[in-house]
């Protein structure tokens, strides 16, 4: 006798998307927060450059606009034009540069982590999860014979997607990602083994709670005169480990047989396709800025004609 777990097949975690991830980096209070002090500091530097004693100690920051460049630049980490002289205003200007450089640091060091591995996302763990996702149950003959045997909870809660046999219905359920349906545990890994995929926990995966335990036997009729002799030996050979090596064999000999078709690796090349966020923002950069300069342009040239 041999024993296995019927469990739900679910479909595993994808890859994030980088920019989802870089953009959950911080948390929303985080990203809030760190605008606020943006503000507050360039309304602060200018609100200190209004002082009399401080007015000609620094021209940078006579203007609102240009306390809020520097602000920006400094966040950035980029230098500004001209360090501020007087006393407080230079205080302030270290107090935010020390923020900064933290800021920058934290967001730096996870920052080429996530565009080279953004992670995945969450996995579906229990049957909330999976009404949650908006999954369909794979529905097949074996299970619904099984149905009629033993009792699966809120399984009548779920809309059906019938398939021809249970390798189709495992197959769309690990491939197209649209339903989940119970099997039996070890089967899901054979089709991930005969699909190409070296590293089955890419697309096998289980809710946390099994159904039930199957212990696998073969009848035979009453009265059968070696029995005892067949329930000796196959009992000798699964405390031996055989069914285990027969079971590795199998894989063994199918991953010589198929092409490996998932693109693991044990190190990932920085390439340019990973600074496709660094790329669209940076653009998004010139086109704000194209913007500005068409706004200043034509509010330059009405200035002009109205003077005149």
């Amino acid at each position: 006798m041999y024993i296995d777990t019927f469990k739900h097949v679910v479909p595993c975690p994808q890859s994030m998307a980088k920019t989802e991830k870089i953009v959950a980096l911080f948390s929303l209070s985080t990203w809030a927060c760190m605008g606020l002090v943006f503000i507050f500091v360039s309304i602060l530097f200018w609100i200190l450059s209004k002082y009399p004693a401080q007015r000609n100690a620094f021209t940078g920051f006579n203007l609102l606009a240009q306390c809020f460049s520097a602000s920006w630049a400094i966040l950035l980490g980029i230098s500004i034009p001209q360090i501020p002289v007087s006393l407080h205003t230079r205080n302030l200007f270290i107090v935010y540069v020390w923020y900064c450089f933290a800021i920058s640091t934290v967001f730096q060091a996870y920052f080429t982590t996530y565009l080279v591995e953004p992670g995945y996302g969450a996995r579906i763990k229990t049957l909330e999860d999976v009404m949650a996702a908006g999954l369909k149950l794979g529905s097949y003959p074996v299970m619904e014979s099984l149905q009629n045997v033993i009792d699966l909870p809120k399984l009548s809660e779920f809309q059906e997607d019938v398939y021809v046999d249970m390798s189709e219905c495992v197959s769309s359920v690990m491939f197209n990602r649209k339903a989940f349906t119970p099997a039996i545990s070890y089967f899901p890994s054979y089709l991930a083994l005969a699909s190409g995929f070296h590293d089955q926990s890419k697309v096998v995966c289980f809710l946390d709670e099994s159904i039930l335990t199957l212990p696998m036997s073969a009848g035979v009729p009453m009265g059968y005169p070696i029995l005892h002799i067949l329930n000796v030996h196959i009992r000798r050979c699964v405390e031996a480990g055989l069914l285990e090596n027969y079971w590795s064999e199998i894989k063994h000999k199918i991953n010589l047989k198929v092409k490996q078709t998932d693109e693991e690796s044990e190190y990932v090349v920085f390439s340019l396709t990973h600074l496709t966020p660094v790329f669209m923002l940076l653009v998004f950069g010139y086109v704000i800025s194209t913007i500005l300069f068409l706004c200043e342009l034509v509010r330059f040239i009405a200035y002009r004609r109205l003077s005149v």
